[in-house]
């Protein structure tokens, strides 16, 4: 996929929300959403039912709305609709203002008669939904079925689809591509209807801080995760800069192994854990063994490694060695910087999830004439699993199943040495707090750009990597706030 295309993937409900978002700050607005969903719904329901009563249910949100803005179409139409909703009022502004547009909509009751529609446009619930339907929505679900409607027609996902109480249906219009449920076989005939998205909506935005996972007040010290940064040697610079990315992107616990005279080199931040390694200068067997105690003897939810590494042989072989014991143990893993040299050409580490962050340089190296979605290729394993960011001026992002966007925006003095190494180190902070490799991907690449921003206004063309750290937490605080 190219930057322009229509999303190629199957989108998991969770990012239709942050693309909708991604769209919203770049302009677009909800109510002409709304409105080519509802009429593309509209166009369909008038093929499948050119005669008879066409009776819409709408819940209480959005997905609601596109069935208000479909009545009002198939009313222009000639046609005759029904409406039920299942609440008083809509909870959003603009599916409210296109309720009140409608002729009348009657409240859903227990005693409402279903008569004998020709079509049933199912608008009860869309993305939005976790968990099972309950309530009113529950209750409208069980109405339905014993009265078996002759055609069903659902609005972006049937109702309830995953859960034991869903409104299987005869055929789906969904919105720009296709949801990861749409497999199951009660969605019938799938129609992807486009949306007013700028072509940039599927990249890293601030619609990715949706997926930040929500601060605990009960929470107790080491819940927000625990990471270990396996790097140093030749440079001691490079890890702390990683950890204390991951730290100010909101991780507990970051501990930093290195060499015993690069931790003595160090100036070390309160907040990192020096893990002081046997060998002196460079990783090698005995450090290998150690950082195996480690991973024993602690439960880390990330491994960040690479960060300063060195590429002696005796280094790169201990780091191969690392890397497949992290796949064994299935800690998920940022694989950086000089790391990305112990991997083998062309392959991602067989059963590995997580992240490698090449720059041009070093994914040509690993690559060569690969495309990186080649190297990712893999047989049942989640689609959000595994991740290259190609780094550079703008970052290229490939997933699985044909996942791929860009991050872009920034400061060009970003460029400068350890930048990359906060990004590792950010990206590693969100998948210790339980964030999948491509949601922690694209948030930590937002965020950077964000963070690059700020801290160019503050020290202009003498920004230094160290500079970064706390805009890293006030970008991160920025957008989680919108």
């Amino acid at each position: 996929m190219t930057l322009g295309e229509p999303v190629t993937w199957l989108l998991n409900w969770r990012e239709v929300a942050i693309l909708d978002a991604n769209a919203e700050a770049l302009g677009v607005k909800v109510s002409d959403l709304m409105a080519a969903a509802g009429k593309a719904l509209a166009h369909k329901a008038a093929t499948m039912a050119p005669e008879g009563e066409i009776l819409i249910l709408c819940g209480p949100g959005n997905n609601g709305g596109d069935g208000f803005v479909a009545a009002l179409e198939l009313i222009e139409f000639g046609g005759t609709v029904r409406l039920i909703a299942s609440h008083k009022s809509q909870k959003g502004e603009v599916a409210q203002s296109f309720r009140t547009k409608c002729p009348s909509v009657e409240v859903w009751k227990e005693e409402c008669d279903f008569g004998t529609p020709s079509l049933l446009i199912d608008c009860l619930l869309g993305v939005g939904l976790k968990g099972a339907p309950r309530g009113n929505i529950a209750k409208m679900i069980d109405w339905v079925k014993p009265n078996n409607p002759p055609l069903v027609l659902a609005c972006d996902i049937p109702s309830g689809l995953g859960s034991k109480k869903f409104l299987a249906a005869d055929a789906t219009v969904t919105f720009h591509a296709e949801k990861q449920d749409m497999l199951y076989i009660d969605v019938g005939e799938v129609t992807v209807a486009p949306l007013p998205w700028p072509p940039e909506t599927v990249n890293c935005g601030p619609g990715d801080a949706l997926c930040y996972p929500p601060l605990d007040p009960s929470a107790h010290k080491g819940e927000r995760g625990r990471v270990l940064i396996v790097g140093g040697g030749p440079y001691h610079g490079a890890p702390i800069l990683a950890g204390r990315a991951a730290a100010r992107i909101g991780c507990d616990l970051i501990h930093v192994a290195m060499p015993r005279n690069a931790v003595d080199r160090a100036t070390w931040p309160d907040h990192l854990i020096p893990e002081r390694l046997f060998d002196e200068d460079h990783l090698g067997e005995r450090a290998r063994d150690e950082i195996f105690k480690l991973l024993d003897e602690k439960s880390f939810d990330a491994v960040l490694i690479g960060p300063g590494l060195g590429r002696l042989e005796e280094t790169t072989n201990m780091a191969r060695e690392i890397i497949e014991k992290l796949s064994e143990l299935e800690i998920p893993t940022v694989i950086d910087a000089d790391a990305i040299y112990a991997l083998d050409e062309g392959v991602w580490p067989k059963g590995l999830t997580g992240v490698a962050t090449p720059h041009a340089q070093e994914l040509r190296m690993w690559a060569w004439d690969e495309e990186p979605s080649n190297i990712l290729a893999a047989e049942d394993i989640p689609s959000e699993s595994r991740v290259i960011i190609r780094t550079g001026s703008v970052d290229q992002l490939t997933g699985l199943e044909g996942r791929y966007c860009e991050c872009i925006g920034g400061h060009p003095r970003m460029a400068t040495g350890g930048t990359g190494d906060l990004l590792a180190g950010a990206v590693a902070g969100l998948l210790a707090q339980g964030m999948t490799p491509w949601s922690a991907s694209r948030l930590a690449c937002y965020v950077m750009r964000v963070a690059g921003m700020m801290t160019a206004n503050e020290f202009g063309p003498g920004l230094l990597a160290s500079d970064v750290p706390p805009h890293i937490a006030r970008a991160l605080s920025n957008i989680t706030a919108d």
